[in-house]
């Protein structure tokens, strides 16, 4: 991330950012507030789908 409000990429793992819900919206539908909570979070959607 660039900017408070990019998009987070980890791997095959994409969380874009909704302007309307001030958030993340993660793969499985949630919203996620924090950018530091939706970096962990996609970082750990990552790492399962790897297999680590």
């Amino acid at each position: 991330m660039k900017h408070p409000n990019d998009n987070i990429t980890v791997g095959k793992v994409k969380c874009l950012y909704s302007v309307l819900r001030r958030g993340w919206i993660m793969p499985g539908g949630q919203i996620v507030t924090n950018p530091l909570k939706a970096q962990r979070l996609a970082e750990e959607m990552a790492n399962r789908m790897e297999g680590i």
